[in-house]
């Protein structure tokens, strides 16, 4: 499928999650000297003796060296994340992205679904096994349905746990969902069912029970639960797909949380060579919400 566009206020948390997590860490590159491969230090919060006037030098292969690779290999990931994410920023819009006050709260939570309780849950834990699995870099999964909402979670950058176990005290039952995903930027997961096969009749009775569970438990669509209900069998629909989720993670970000008129931000240059925040002004505004 084609470019994902996220949503505007997801957008603008994921920059400003990304730039305050660049703000704490070392900063560096690798390069070549001397025929040796070596890791340079720009900028140490807890040493500021290392600049990108005076960088520090070491040899991957050095003991201290080799702690300084591991901390700059993190370094540069989350900027190369950080600055995709600004570039698509400054290609779709005309105004800075705005500021976000973190972290960010819920005015409801009856299950408190955050990033403690994602990683507390266990996955493949469904006990039915399928006559013709379909195997992929999560494990064995039941469908090509859900092989292809796996592939487009993980484009989107969001974690995902398969069939975890989720008990319903309300109906006394215990059920499999397809996957709980997080959302953790915003300290958030949600159960996302992907519903499909409705042409089959015994499936659909199913299906409408579980969100009827669901319901009596106070699991509410597109905050504690997400559904996506794939309609033809012979064709995933990934744009609709993508719309659903994405459209799920902007609700749950309050308008509340984001800082509008902002005149001065500090963002990072894209060079992976020259690592010092620079201040960027912008007059203009942001449009009305």
């Amino acid at each position: 499928m084609e470019r994902i566009v996220l949503p505007m206020k997801v957008h603008a948390v994921k920059l400003e999650y990304r730039r305050l997590i660049l703000d704490k860490m070392i900063h560096g590159y690798f390069t070549v000297r001397r025929g040796k491969k070596n890791v340079v230090i720009t900028h140490d919060p807890e040493n500021p003796r290392y600049t990108t006037r005076r960088p520090r030098f070491l040899s991957v292969n050095s003991r201290l060296g080799k702690i300084y690779s591991e901390k700059i290999t993190g370094y540069l990931k989350i900027k190369s994340e950080y600055d995709s994410l600004l570039n698509s920023w400054n290609s779709t819009y005309s105004f800075a992205p705005p500021g976000v006050t973190f972290p960010i709260k819920q005015f409801y939570d009856p299950h408190l679904m955050n990033n403690e309780y994602y990683n507390r849950q266990k996955e493949h834990l469904g006990k039915y096994l399928p006559d013709n699995p379909t195997f992929s870099e999560d494990g064995e999964l039941k469908s090509k349905n859900e092989l292809m909402a796996a592939g487009l979670l993980h484009q989107m950058g969001i974690p995902i746990k398969y069939e975890t176990e989720l008990y319903f005290e309300e109906t006394d039952e215990t059920i499999n969902p397809d996957y709980l995903i997080s959302f953790y930027e915003i300290d958030r997961c949600a159960y996302l069912e992907v519903l499909g096969m409705n042409d089959k009749g015994d499936y659909a009775v199913r299906a409408s029970s579980k969100i009827n569970s669901y319901s009596k438990a106070k699991y509410r669509p597109g905050r504690e639960v997400i559904y996506v209900h794939i309609y033809d069998k012979h064709n995933f629909d990934g744009a609709y797909f993508v719309e659903q989720v994405l459209s799920a993670f902007d609700c749950m970000i309050p308008d509340s949380a984001l800082e509008w008129n902002v005149d001065l931000r500090t963002v990072l240059v894209s060079s992976t060579e020259e690592c010092e925040v620079n201040p960027r002004i912008n007059d203009q505004t942001a449009p009305a919400c």
